[in-house]
């Protein structure tokens, strides 16, 4: 059989050979233009008479042809002339389009090289259309086919050989090692195999004919393309991921999950295909990188067979997916909201805490611009029309998740919300919720209560206002109340402490999970309500209540933590308890500085081996996860246990307080070393504004005045000019800034008690 490749050889060769040579014209006598100056109808001169082109050829760069041959850019008949320009964008667009058909096939088409069309008839009409280029084309059309259909630069440039991984059947795929897990026994819940329906791996084409993404955002399709997993890769770490199923449902209500409007677990293998909107690839790599945060530390990586690491696959998908998340032209879709909201919970388990809250809050501002924070949603629309509108995320749950952990994430840093209105807890809008959804509303809406009580507090230390303690206690009390009365709504035996058992079914972990996240903020949330108060005055009983609240909300805290991290070692599940099990611990260690009026300390053994076993949990995290973040909170929580320990001392020997705690001294990164020492009032003082027992100080440059509590600002910490590099970078990764601000949030809230 002859080679198709000759053929088209041969025909073009024919075909050139079988034109006439151009002829020379006759030309009227005296006429010494050349074509281009006779369009012009300028006078064709040159510098010399020796000279083939003409001076105005030259400065506009074109063929000098005589009017003696024929003139090959004169226009066809009844066609007005072409521009320069207009031509060479011409030839281009039928060059890229020659491309297209050699490197993508037509879907309709079968899996592999073969299609509808024979491949000879391919290649002849290929020829053809590259004789209607005209003269001199065919040769710059055969080196792009060429370099297009085997392993030259412009198949890698268009990153297609990846694509074409993507459309292989399963028979052309090759052996792909699946995930072997290790021999050290899991406590990570075991989920059923994904079954991937046939074909699944890529969904309907939308009509654009050849599969193609619109030339505009060509490029941002093609890089989002080449650095998804391969499709065996995928299906494998949904399978091990205990993520995945909670993936899908990110977006949506518990009314709507039970209704059957999340997408299927299985359908995170789908990859969207080329033509797609960039936000739709966007969106499943975002849940992938989720998905991979979240494998157990058992999970054998390297037998996928990807070619990166698993952390180089996580900052791929993760920085990729930024050319859609940071285009503002892309984002104006629902799906641009919901991957914003998935990057935001990325950063979150990350631990870069500040870019997420930047992530949350242009996510919101996108939100007003479509109304939503109105009630509008018209604005809403999806980017895709082939989607069905019965599994369409809706506006409102979209938008309390965005206002959530915007708060959640200002409350931990000490920062602004980003929004004032309750709209999302009201009872019209609660008429579908759980109870435990209902509580989390209510949380999110205390959480802007709290903060602002907080940055009150700020201002009235900055004007001196003697009255602050007692209008910001009377606050503090009233939100306290309500939390109360959030928490007697719940049913009989919401609050007792779930098991967990990687045994039972997907369903009840569910639950179960939900159910410890939201009583860990709970918990978290009455601690920092009034932990400012629970070393204020030890000698009166007014501020006996907040501290007994912050120590028994400490133990609840850090025993559920616990219970959560013999199940789920990943240091990226649901990193938000890590955090709050560090204000915890530090809480409860603080506590034990000095008793109060009539208090006992009948707890302290219990208390150290409860903070002794969140400590030795953390550390057992960071040895498998190499995880900084666990580190750090591991030498904090080890710095803060001497307080018990000392105490503990204090109380055997029945002295029933210390006052050997000067050399207790830690480091707060970009904060300071912190001395805790104790000493006694001179004098009585009456009020609220009574000194306490405690005094730390913020050693080092600068020495502030006297105080239970001071800090060194960042601007304060090193003068102008100075070149000290004590301050971080205002968005520092996990990785260059652990805490990422959390300590010296908590350690604010001290700042100002006398």
């Amino acid at each position: 059989m002859s080679d198709p490749r000759s053929l088209e050889a041969s025909e073009r060769h024919s075909l050139e050979s079988s034109e006439p040579p151009a002829k020379r014209r006759k030309v009227r006598k005296g006429t010494k233009s050349c074509w281009e100056c006779r369009r012009r109808k300028i006078k064709c001169q040159f510098d010399n008479p020796d000279d083939t082109t003409c001076i105005g050829c030259k400065q506009r760069g074109a063929v000098c042809r005589s009017q003696e041959y024929d003139d090959d850019n004169a226009p066809e008949p009844g066609h007005k002339p072409d521009p320069p320009l207009t031509r060479r964008l011409d030839r281009l667009e039928q060059m890229m389009e020659r491309i297209v058909d050699r490197i993508v096939p037509d879907e309709n088409d079968a899996p592999g090289p073969s299609s509808s069309q024979p491949q000879p008839a391919r290649r002849s009409a290929s020829a053809s259309s590259s004789r209607r280029l005209g003269p001199g084309r065919e040769s710059s059309v055969d080196i792009l086919q060429a370099s297009a259909a085997g392993e030259g630069p412009v198949a890698a440039l268009l990153a297609m050989r990846h694509e074409s991984v993507h459309r292989r059947g399963p028979s052309e795929a090759g052996p792909v090692s699946t995930p072997a897990l290790t021999s050290v026994e899991s406590a990570t819940p075991t989920l059923p195999t994904v079954s991937t329906p046939q074909g699944a791996g890529t969904q309907p084409l939308a009509s654009t004919g050849r599969g193609m993404p619109s030339p505009k955002h060509f490029w941002v399709c093609t890089a989002l393309r080449s650095i998804i997993p391969p499709q065996p890769a995928i299906e494998a770490i949904i399978a091990a991921s205990p993520g995945a199923p909670y993936v899908p449902a990110i977006c949506y209500s518990n009314a709507e999950r039970q209704g059957g409007k999340v997408e299927p677990v299985s359908g995170l293998a789908i990859i969207p295909p080329m033509s797609a909107n960039p936000l739709l690839l966007a969106k499943r790599a975002l849940q992938l990188v989720i998905c991979v945060q979240q494998l157990p530390s058992n999970f054998d990586w390297d037998a996928l067979g990807t070619g990166h690491t698993m952390k180089d696959t996580m900052d791929r998908l993760s920085t990729t997916s930024l050319l859609v998340t940071s285009n503002d032209d892309l984002v104006g879709y629902a799906e641009g909201l919901e991957c914003l909201l998935l990057q935001g919970y990325n950063l979150a388990n990350s631990g870069n805490l500040r870019k997420a809250w930047l992530t949350f809050r242009r996510a919101i501002s996108l939100a007003q611009i479509m109304g939503i924070d109105r009630g509008h949603s018209a604005a809403f629309r999806s980017c895709d029309p082939n989607a069905d509108p019965a599994r369409r995320s809706s506006a409102r749950v979209l938008w309390y998740r965005l206002v959530a952990s915007d708060r959640y994430l200002s409350l931990l840093l000490g920062l602004a919300v980003g929004t004032h209105g309750n709209e999302f807890a009201s009872a019209e809008a609660c008429e579908e919720d759980t109870a435990t959804e209902r509580l989390e509303k209510v949380h999110t809406a205390i959480s802007a209560r709290i903060l602002e009580r907080n940055r009150s507090q700020q201002h009235q230390r900055d004007h001196t206002r003697q009255q602050s303690a007692s209008l910001d206690y009377a606050v503090t009390q009233e939100i306290d109340l309500e939390l109360e009365a959030a928490a007697k709504s719940l049913p009989p035996g919401w609050w007792d402490e779930p098991k967990l058992d990687s045994f039972v079914s997907q369903e009840v972990l569910w639950e179960a999970a939900c159910r410890i996240i939201c009583q860990v903020h709970h918990f978290t949330l009455l601690i920092l309500l009034h932990v400012p108060y629970m070393l204020r005055n030890p000698s009166s009983p007014r501020f006996d209540y907040s501290k007994t609240i912050c120590m028994s909300s400490a133990r609840e805290l850090l025993t559920r933590f616990i219970t959560f991290r013999n199940l789920n070692v990943s240091a990226c599940i649901c990193r938000r308890l890590d955090y709050a099990a560090l204000i915890a611990a530090m809480s409860l260690c603080l506590a034990y500085l000095e008793k109060r009026k009539g208090e006992k300390w009948d707890q302290l053994r219990e208390d150290g081996d409860l903070v002794e076993a969140t400590r030795r949990k953390m550390e057992h995290v960071a040895g498998l996860t190499a995880d900084r973040l666990n580190r750090e909170i591991v030498g904090t929580i080890e710095s803060l246990m001497s307080i018990i320990k000392k105490a503990a001392t204090a109380t055997s020997s029945g002295i029933g307080r210390f006052t050997d705690l000067s050399d207790l001294r830690f480091n707060v990164p970009y904060l300071g070393s912190i001395s805790i020492k104790v000493a006694r009032p001179k004098t009585p003082a009456a009020g609220l504004m009574d000194p306490v027992l405690s005094s730390m100080d913020v050693l080092g440059p600068p020495s502030i005045s006297e105080g239970f509590m001071q800090f060194a600002p960042y601007d304060d910490q090193a003068p102008f000019g100075s070149g000290a590099d004590v301050e971080p970078e205002l968005t520092a990764e996990c990785e260059d800034w652990a805490l990422q601000g959390v300590d010296s949030a908590y350690w604010s809230l001290f700042e100002g008690i006398k």
